[in-house]
């Protein structure tokens, strides 16, 4: 249903029609587009927005102190609807964000109170004391600056309570939060620039497409009497405090994807997305998005937007150089955005289609065929289905993801299973490692089989023979239970009773390839895996323990054994898992993702830089993440 358009100007719009669902008017209701906005290309390109230059730049001024808004004024706006904190002050700080706290009084003597407690307890240890240099509300949320040096003090700091708040503390990549006043903290030349830009966003967006019109915007002539257009700088500026301006005019973000779902940035002679990149944080939701008559040249151009804009239907890059330097790159831009279903006019798959793929893909449920399955948020569930894969694909990434120095590894063979006509693999590579404790009987026999630490589970990990886990979906093959447990090691050292954490068990079977005759058998196994939180900084979730117990092959209660199966066509005999290059490397930057929750295109790079080594690029990461622009990260 459209949005409703209101009254005339002249009407008090929000008395008229209650919340509106389009871009709300001062005095007024919405205004359809009067008209095209013409444009014309610009040389220097990416940042003027088609705007005139040189004695064209001032052609329909008037003349006088009302035509042309102080640059300083100006400025101001432009600080108020895009900055944060002065880069001057602030070059050497860093921004940190503290949830879980009820600030909703706005109580000052509370918040003086959670800064000297943050600053004592960061001190705390230290040859100095530490002091926060800033710091603003926004909501339940306190925002502080600290010192670059200060910043692993003050993140130690996640997790610990303050009176009945457990506290959050995490880099903020947020804009700061702008102290309110009486006029909104604008005065009142600013207040009016605001309105007048407002106005530039009424005349043109139209209700009835719902498409908002930001194109040739260097041609508007609001916007060439302001000023903002003169200059790349401000160009780029102006940019934001519109599309800030136009996020402020909606109190839901349902109701801004209701009224916004297009935008048409057609000939602003862009030849990167950078400078009109707030476009897909402050509307991910766009479902047509029009960049003809551009500079675009390559994909490259538009690669900060590959993982936005994932509702995104129809996409125009007509009138383009990459149409004719990478004719290609339509399947690309299918692949980066999962709903895309027409590109210049051109329909490439259905609604239909693209719905099926994704039921495709949805995984379907794991086994709760255990007398006890109570997981905790899906934790559990999404554990399991990353760990068996990785097991079998890429054990580094696995024990570089969820395994730490505190982590412990045993294995024990267990020899009086019952057994079946099924093939066993020799337990050769096995018995130099089992745990079985009731065979094992010295302590020192024992110490030594209990593997701790990410390098000790990892060089005997090597030793291990190739497996191939079934399907997590197949119901024959699994029995998993799960359930909470408590007591387990705070990373963080604050709570001496512990933290929760999850017990996973799971019976299963596996396909293992003998090293030396390349034979391939079926084991038995039965794996313990205790879950608990990972210390600050690093993947939340880690694996405390990890009891792995192997048996000949004995198919589970109510499973056929494969022996009185009918005989199989004759096929090639089952390998090592062969491993997908491409998938390996998503699976890796995924991970790197999830530990430093830099954005995906760059946990690639970081990856690609090192020879896609996890470890060399967290480390890489560690050295480099001050260097790092904000896009770099993902939205808080």
């Amino acid at each position: 249903m459209a949005p409703p358009t209101g009254p005339r100007a002249g009407t008090n719009a929000s008395a008229a029609r209650g919340k509106s669902t389009g871009i709300r008017r001062p005095g007024g209701g919405i205004q359809k587009q009067r008209g095209p906005v013409g444009g014309r290309t610009d040389r220097d390109g990416d940042v003027s927005m088609d705007a005139p230059g040189g004695a064209g730049a001032t052609r329909g001024r008037k003349s006088g102190r009302s035509s042309k808004i102080s640059e300083r004024t100006t400025k101001n706006l432009l600080t108020y609807a895009t900055s944060g904190p002065s880069k001057s002050r602030f070059a050497n700080s860093v921004a940190l964000k503290v949830t879980g706290l009820d600030l909703s009084s706005g109580d000052s003597k509370h918040i003086s109170s959670v800064l000297a407690f943050l600053e004592r307890k960061a001190s705390k240890n230290l040859d100095r004391q530490l002091s926060i240099n800033k710091s603003a509300v926004d909501g339940n949320s306190l925002f502080i600056q600290v010192g670059k040096d200060d910043v692993p003090s003050f993140l130690h700091l996640d997790g610990f309570t303050y009176g009945p708040a457990t506290l959050g503390i995490s880099e903020s990549h947020e804009p700061w939060p702008q102290r309110k006043s009486r006029k909104g903290g604008l005065s009142e030349s600013g207040a009016a620039i605001k309105e007048r830009l407002q106005e530039v966003l009424f005349k043109r967006y139209d209700v009835n497409t719902r498409v908002l019109n930001l194109s040739a915007l260097g041609q508007d002539e609001v916007l060439q009497s302001m000023g903002l257009f003169d200059a790349k700088d401000t160009a780029e500026k102006a940019f934001k405090a519109l599309v800030h301006i136009c996020n402020q005019q909606f109190e839901t973000d349902k109701a801004k994807a209701e009224a916004i779902q297009g935008v048409s940035l057609a000939s602003n002679a862009l030849s990167t997305v950078t400078p009109v990149f707030d476009l897909a944080l402050r509307f991910p939701r766009l479902k047509m998005l029009d960049l003809s008559n551009n500079n675009i040249s390559n994909l490259r151009q538009l690669t900060k937007w590959r993982h936005y804009f994932q509702q995104l239907e129809v996409l125009v890059l007509t009138g383009n150089p990459i149409e004719k330097e990478e004719p290609n790159y339509k399947t690309e831009l299918l692949d980066w955005f999962p709903k895309l279903q027409i590109i210049n006019g051109q329909q490439f798959r259905s609604a239909q289609e693209i719905e099926a793929r994704e039921a495709a893909s949805r995984p379907r449920p794991i086994p709760q065929a255990g007398a006890d399955f109570r997981d905790s948020d899906g934790v559990g569930e999404n554990f399991i289905r990353t760990f068996f894969p990785l097991f079998d694909s890429d054990r580094p990434s696995l024990l570089s993801t969820f395994y730490d120095e505190q982590s412990r590894f045993t294995l024990s063979l267990i020899s009086n299973g019952i057994t079946t006509s099924t093939s066993v693999p020799s337990w050769q590579p096995y018995l130099k490692f089992s745990r079985n404790m009731a065979k094992i009987t010295t302590d020192a026999g024992r110490s030594q089989r209990l593997f701790e630490g990410g390098a000790m589970i990892a060089d005997l990990w090597k030793q291990l023979p190739a497996t191939r886990h079934p399907d997590l979906t197949d119901f024959t093959k699994y029995i998993i239970d799960c359930h909470p447990i408590p007591g387990l090691p705070d990373p963080t050292r604050q709570s001496s009773a512990g933290v929760g954490g999850l017990v996973l068990t799971i019976h299963g079977q596996f396909d293992e390839m003998e090293p030396t005759t390349q034979n391939v058998g079926m084991r038995s196994f039965s794996r313990t895996l205790v879950l608990g939180p990972g210390p600050p900084g690093r993947n939340p979730i880690r694996v405390v323990s990890d009891m792995l117990a192997l048996r000949a092959f004995n198919p589970l209660p109510g499973a056929p054994d494969p022996a009185t199966l009918p005989a199989a066509a004759p096929g090639p005999v089952p390998t090592a898992p062969v491993v997908d290059v491409e998938e390996q490397k998503k699976q890796m930057a995924m991970a790197l993702t999830n530990r430093t929750k830099m954005t995906l295109e760059y946990s690639a790079m970081c990856l690609d830089g090192t020879g896609w080594d996890f470890n060399m690029a967290l480390q890489a990461f560690e050295e480099k993440k001050a260097q790092l622009p904000p896009d770099a990260f993902l939205p808080a």
